[in-house]
């Protein structure tokens, strides 16, 4: 289960420390800037600080992740980070011009004063703060940078000004009585989701109509009210499962609000892929997933990985799906992660060896037992070769002629509609048009055995395509992805108008497909593992406007 960063702290303490926030005596340490790091080369911009630090970005072109928590960057964006988090800040920038501001600073209280919170301060909030208008940041963004920049006292003195107007917005935003009527039902939900707590009665609470409380929840949650209490149920029943003396089933049903046994055991596999008694066994093996790949290796074998890393917005699915299992939340920082490995004593690591540089996979067969799996086999090698080492042939024997079968159906569905024609598959992604290779289309080109056009077998992966050689791609059958960022609809919008574009689609007339939103589409594509190719294979009728078989 994931919870808001907002309210990440929501104790009496830190409603101690809320109440007192304006009592505090704030100290600016230090402002340093991060220009364009991600326009050449692939070095990772970390940061660590012993200290608080506020970042504040110019740009919505990049990447944050504090502490393995990935947030979309945004133009006057405001992200409070608490002292010894580790900050992973990159920006794409024009020139010098830096795109984050990173302001390091520090409270404290006069003596004697607030004596239950002298001990360890830490600022009432953490994560994003939402500013409007954006326009008020980006103004003290260039203040702050001018100022500091100057060197003289008299700047300085007024950057500490700039801090704490900074620091009054985070609170405002904190204090916003949408947000408070949102998390106040939240908390209700929480404390009585074994209840048949109502929709209506949540909304109530909050003091808003039915839909209006709704959809608000689910924009600031990222799930919807019923599939949220779901959530807090299994995640008990998880919970409940792992104990030392777990109780039956029939007793963990009924004590997180189900009447009915065999329901509580679909619904627990249909929301985790897992059956509960095969969850129950396997939970007591911790295996790390070095590779956010790797996840979808294990999953087939009915195993979660204890330790991964899940910091991009492409690993939303498994961030939201599998948060209570994954409890070490790996990063890119080799050191970071080994730490933290030779701390919890995995029984087993598990790897790509493409990704590792040849030190680090020596270092990690230090800590466990490491299986690094070969890029450049195929996703049935991987998932065999990982059965294989933790002793899961079984499981991996079954479920991959459970894969065959529905591929089979699937194939017969299409077949008639499909024919011999030829199917190339399309992305519009940040301003570019790039089409799918045969290892990115391999359940389409593979198991589905649908024709690739000619130059599309020499692609492995993704290949960016300019508009004068669209023809070098013809295909009876288009699918096209934008994905749903401004850049890539306003691409779209001048491609799909472009003569060049008509003339490759011409001929294909109602079997060009075009949609947005699927995550089976999004970046990097290169997702080559048994489960996504499972979860694709379930979807690909619905790609060429075809009911799927149920499985």
């Amino acid at each position: 289960m994931t919870f808001s960063n907002t309210y990440m702290n929501s104790n009496p303490i830190s409603d101690l420390q809320h109440y007192a926030a304006g009592q505090v005596c704030y100290k600016l340490l230090n402002v340093e800037t991060v220009k364009n790091t991600l326009s050449g080369g692939s070095e990772r911009n970390f940061i660590q600080s012993r200290f608080h630090v506020l970042l504040l970005s110019k740009t919505s072109h990049g990447r944050l992740v504090i502490n393995g928590r990935y947030y979309p960057l945004r133009q006057g964006g405001v992200y409070v980070c608490p002292p010894g988090q580790l900050i992973e800040a990159d920006t794409v920038g024009s020139g010098n011009e830096p795109g984050l501001l990173l302001l390091h600073f520090e409270g404290f209280f006069m003596p004697k004063e607030e004596p239950d919170l002298q001990g360890d301060w830490r600022f009432p909030f953490a994560g994003e703060a939402v500013v409007h208008p954006a326009s008020s940041v980006l103004h003290l963004f260039d203040f702050l940078h001018a100022g500091w920049s100057e060197g003289k006292q008299s700047a300085r003195l007024r950057c500490e000004a700039g801090l704490l107007e900074l620091l009054s917005l985070v609170l405002g935003y904190q204090e916003q009585q949408m947000e408070l009527a949102l998390e106040t039902a939240k908390m209700e939900l929480e404390r009585n989701y074994k209840e048949d707590i109502t929709i209506d009665q949540l909304a109530a609470i909050a003091g808003l109509s039915r839909f209006h409380f709704m959809r608000l929840f689910k924009e600031r949650y990222g799930r919807g009210i019923m599939e949220y209490r779901t959530e807090l149920r299994l995640m008990e029943a998880k919970r409940m499962m792992t104990a030392p003396e777990a109780p039956s089933f029939a007793a963990i049903a009924d004590a997180i609000g189900y009447k009915n046994e065999t329901y509580f055991r679909n619904l627990f596999k249909k929301q985790t892929g897992i059956p509960p008694a095969a969850y129950q066994k396997n939970q007591k093996c911790k295996i790390a997933a070095y590779s956010w790949i790797n996840i979808g290796q294990l999953l087939p074998l009915q195993i979660i990985p204890f330790a991964a890393p899940v910091d991009h917005y492409w690993t939303d699915y498994y961030r939201n799906r599998y948060s209570y299992e994954i409890k070490l939340l790996l990063s890119h920082h080799y050191e970071f992660n080994l730490e933290i490995l030779r701390e919890a004593e995995p029984d087993y690591i598990i790897g790509i060896d493409h990704f590792i540089p040849a030190d680090e996979q020596q270092k990690l067969k230090n800590i466990a037992p490491t299986l690094l799996l070969p890029w450049k086999g195929d996703w049935r090698e991987h998932l065999s070769l990982t059965a294989a080492f933790i002793g899961r042939e079984e499981e991996a024997g079954r479920w991959l002629e459970r894969y065959e079968q529905k591929a089979s159906i699937i194939r017969k569905q299409l077949g008639p509609m499909t024919r011999r024609d030829t199917v190339a598959v399309f992305i519009v992604s940040k301003g570019q048009l790039h089409v799918w290779g045969r290892k990115a289309g391999t359940v389409l080109y593979n198991d589905l055995q649908l024709s690739m056009p000619p130059t599309v077998a020499d692609i492995d992966w993704l290949e960016p395509v300019e508009l004068q050689h669209l023809e070098a791609y013809y295909a009876d059958r288009i699918l096209v992805h934008v994905e749903e960022d401004p850049l890539s609809q306003a691409y779209w919008s001048h491609l799909s108008r472009h003569r060049d574009w008509k003339r490759l689609v011409s001929a294909c007339g109602p079997k060009l497909q075009v949609f947005s939103g699927n995550d089976l589409f999004k970046a990097p594509w290169n997702e080559y593992s048994a489960h996504y190719c499972e979860r694709f294979l379930h979807e690909a009728p619905g790609l060429f406007r075809i009911a799927g078989a149920a499985f």
